[in-house]
């Protein structure tokens, strides 16, 4: 990390009093500052995250999430880490990003959870996968791979279909929902037409305390971070996509 502190530490002439501070917790708590929100270091320092924002851009970065990852960088490389092939600095940062939205998500999951979910998985009728927009193309992919499993699944592309499936499953069935945000208006009216007829819910969300997570039967949650140009979705569904995946393969170790 030799290089980065260098780098930083020659723009402290350049940095108010109040951004100094900040620099120099980051330089004292770099791993602590490349896991922590912009929200989270904000609070421990008592001061405001444009005072973060700020400073991260008086330090050569446009903004903090850059600052956040090139500080992930190099603490991972400092642990040996990183791949020996160099990568260009915004591959290396999206690499980066993309190891700690997986890392963080699998910390956070419950085994006991994961294997209740199975047995559910396992006892299940039928399994709907449900999800919209971005988190479809997911949903998709898993229900092909229990159909190729022996298992009944589908995964709907048609507003009215899958209105129509969440009044008609009972509670024999299992319901597995992805959505990033866990608000999305057809999830949640899927959601509730699916609670009225005591069908168990999986939820697999990007978000703590969505509506979707207080209507489930069990909830497993990704660490996602939200990227937006405009108006466009660009973030990542990668931590999603994992979670699925590791249900996946505990219900093909334990599929009857």
């Amino acid at each position: 990390m030799d290089s980065l502190i260098s780098k930083l530490q020659k723009k402290k002439s350049t940095l108010s009093n109040l951004e100094n501070q900040v620099l120099e917790y980051i330089l004292a708590n770099p791993l602590e500052v490349s896991e922590s929100t912009i929200e989270q270091l904000a609070d421990k320092l008592f001061i405001s995250t444009a005072t973060i924002s700020r400073t991260a851009k008086h330090l050569g970065f446009k903004g903090f999430q850059e600052l956040k990852y090139a500080i992930l960088h190099y603490t991972n490389k400092e642990r040996g880490q990183t791949n020996i092939k160099e990568l260009s600095k915004e591959t290396s940062l999206f690499s980066d990003n993309l190891n700690h939205q997986i890392s963080k998500s699998f910390e956070n999951i419950q085994d006991e959870v994961v294997s209740k979910v199975t047995k559910l998985m396992k006892e299940a009728d039928t399994i709907e996968i449900i999800g919209v927009g971005g988190s479809l193309p997911n949903c998709i992919d898993t229900a092909k791979k229990l159909i190729a499993l022996g298992k009944k699944a589908t995964a709907r592309t048609d507003w009215d279909e899958l209105r129509s499936i969440s009044r008609s499953l009972t509670q024999k069935d299992l319901a597995i929902i992805v959505s990033l945000s866990g608000e999305t208006i057809h999830v949640t009216e899927y959601a509730t037409n699916f609670v009225k007829n005591n069908v168990p819910i999986v939820a697999v969300v990007g978000v703590s305390n969505s509506s979707l997570e207080k209507m489930a039967t069990y909830t497993l949650k990704a660490f996602v971070e939200p990227l937006y140009f405009g108006e466009v979705d660009l973030s990542s569904r990668v931590a999603l996509t994992g979670i699925l995946d590791l249900l996946l393969i505990r219900y093909a170790g334990e599929k009857p």
